[in-house]
């Protein structure tokens, strides 16, 4: 009862607390579409999470460097992308609403082999990994949240990997159009190309067949 009745006043005061902070109201209203967030959630995103401001070409993470960070998209636009013999190539796009890290760090702790760059002025949320997978032993609700982070980050490495695998150029911009048309408007065609994995010619030409 005593436990309940603490719950109930910590609740109180994050959310006070959350009402004067557009930007982790928007976090709680998209988290709250998968998992119910509770006042240890609220706790770890008051505490533990920093939102800060991006200019546009900022990098917010280096190849071959470690890096815990999760990062949180509250407004703006991401790239992950790395260099190879001279080439810059683009492995995805993260727009509003989308989690993204280093998975090379996360699972293998080894150096991460891409970067992580702003396209647009971002504002972008970020917690350390590593606080994230303490917040599990606190709550059954807690390790959902960090599941739900977790997930999200595997089912887009698992995407990424089935279309370079299975899917034509074409069938992954009709794909990226279909699932995220807003990053054939505000991203680069070159881009665009290099994460398809055709030169930007090809890809006019598969803009005018469809």
């Amino acid at each position: 009862m005593f436990r309940r009745r603490r719950f109930s006043l910590l609740r109180r005061l994050f959310l006070f607390t959350f009402v004067g902070n557009p930007v982790f109201m928007k976090l709680i209203q998209e988290l709250n579409k998968h998992i119910k967030v509770d006042a240890e959630i609220e706790r770890f995103l008051n505490e533990e999470c920093e939102t800060k401001v991006f200019e546009k070409g900022e990098i917010l993470s280096k190849q071959n460097q470690y890096n815990h960070t999760v990062f949180f998209v509250d407004d703006g636009l991401l790239r992950m992308f790395y260099y190879e013999n001279g080439k810059d190539i683009t492995t995805n796009f993260y727009s509003e609403g989308k989690i993204t890290a280093n998975i090379d760090t996360l699972f293998k702790n080894q150096p991460t082999r891409n970067n992580i760059e702003t396209l647009e002025k971002s504002v972008i949320t970020t917690c350390n990994f590593k606080k994230l997978e303490e917040l599990c032993s606190l709550s059954l609700t807690a390790a959902n949240f960090s599941r739900y982070i977790l997930g999200n980050l595997m089912i887009e490495m698992s995407r990424r990997i089935s279309s370079l695998q299975f899917m034509t150029a074409k069938e992954k911009y009709i794909q990226l159009l279909e699932e995220n048309p807003n990053i054939i408007l505000r991203a680069p065609l070159g881009m665009i190309a290099s994460y398809l994995g055709i030169s930007q010619e090809t890809l006019s030409r598969i803009r005018s067949d469809i």
